[in-house]
């Protein structure tokens, strides 16, 4: 019954490894990064004499407007004319069914990319010799096709007419984005509101700041910047490499590369250890992903729960100041009304002397 017990909850443990490993996904394969129980590591903003800089750090996810996906069509054939006019048949049969989805003519590009020759090897025999000439058997047009359509959805539907026509390279997918200019005056807006959260901090504390200086910049990423590969998976021995290895345990064991030979040998000279045997190592299946711009850096993130890949706009924005003390504080303040005043004393004897030449 204890035997029992314990298979159980050395059964449970491991299904619940294995959901903690799905939950974070199959690239810690590759990646450890995540599995860190180390202290977050925290900047600290420390004063420079009298002066000190604050930094916002904003980013917003901004979903595309519309999308442009690019695929290249081969077409060969024995002669110029015959290339040219099966090409223009498969394009006018996209053209056609990507007009009965929605999409314009206006919306469809045709790039022209190359027009070559295509050669082969003629086989020549002589009375003494054999010869194998290359000569020209035909041609190899290649144009790009560029579509524009504004809804995600409709990617799957273009890629099946594209194969109907057999096109089948899918050559990238481009991200558009209109009106970029309101989304960075939006993110200067975020990052003015961090900044002032932070100024206030050191108001808080009694300490004043001057500003005598800033300066800030803007950047952004396309998915297609993000994507990241991974394979997932575990490599084990082989059974004879155990065998062999529990039987002389001080045999070395050399594996190099791919589908190479695994030397054994026992310096004690057991029988049988002489031996060798060849690997086969597997194909491993290599993924792609998106993966987004972490968050961890940034002070705020608008539009952070997003469930498609986006474009991602960042702006810093970094402010310098003089710490001042009560005292020093209080004589700018001074200082300032004083030249206010002088300003507003100025503009009433100019309002004067006007009413005085009308009058």
């Amino acid at each position: 019954m204890k035997h029992i017990t314990l298979l159980c909850l050395v059964c449970l443990l491991a299904i619940s490894k294995i959901q903690n490993a799905q939950s974070a996904g199959n690239y810690l394969y590759n990646n450890n990064y995540g599995i860190n129980t180390d202290r977050a590591a925290v900047n600290i903003n420390s004063p420079s004499g009298n002066t000190i800089s604050l930094k916002a750090e904003v980013m917003m996810n901004v979903k595309p407007t519309s999308y442009t996906a690019i695929f290249s069509a081969t077409q060969t054939g024995k002669d110029i004319y015959e290339v040219d006019s099966l090409m223009a048949q498969r394009i006018d049969q996209i053209k056609y069914a990507l007009g009965l989805m929605g999409i314009p003519a206006s919306d469809i590009h045709i790039d022209a990319v190359s027009m070559i020759p295509t050669y082969a090897y003629k086989l020549e025999e002589k009375k003494f010799s054999k010869r194998s000439t290359e000569v020209p058997v035909g041609f190899e047009m290649k144009k790009n096709i560029h579509v524009l359509f504004k809804h995600h959805d409709l990617l799957d539907e273009i890629i099946s007419e594209m194969a109907f026509a057999e096109i089948y390279d899918m050559v990238k997918v481009e991200y558009n984005i209109d009106g970029m200019q309101s989304y960075y005056e939006e993110l200067r807006k975020a990052a003015l509101e961090v900044i002032d959260s932070k100024e206030f901090t050191y108001e808080s504390l009694k300490m004043h700041l001057d500003v005598y200086s800033m300066g800030d910049g803007f950047n952004c990423t396309y998915p297609i910047e993000r994507y990241k590969s991974y394979t997932a998976f575990n490599s084990g021995s082989s059974y004879q490499a155990v065998a062999y290895a529990r039987a002389a345990r001080e045999n070395n064991i050399t594996v190099h590369g791919k589908n190479t030979t695994i030397n054994l040998y026992d310096e004690k000279g057991y029988d049988g250890f002489d031996q060798q045997f060849i690997v086969q190592t597997a194909e491993k299946n290599k993924t792609i992903f998106y993966d987004r711009m972490p968050y961890n850096q940034f002070d705020k993130v608008i539009n952070a729960d997003t469930e498609e890949p986006c474009i991602q706009l960042f702006y810093n924005l970094q402010v310098y100041y003089n710490i001042l003390n009560d005292a020093q504080y209080q004589a700018k303040m001074d200082q300032e009304a004083a030249v206010k005043k002088a300003k507003e004393d100025a503009e009433k004897n100019v309002g004067k002397k006007h009413r005085r030449r009308r009058n």
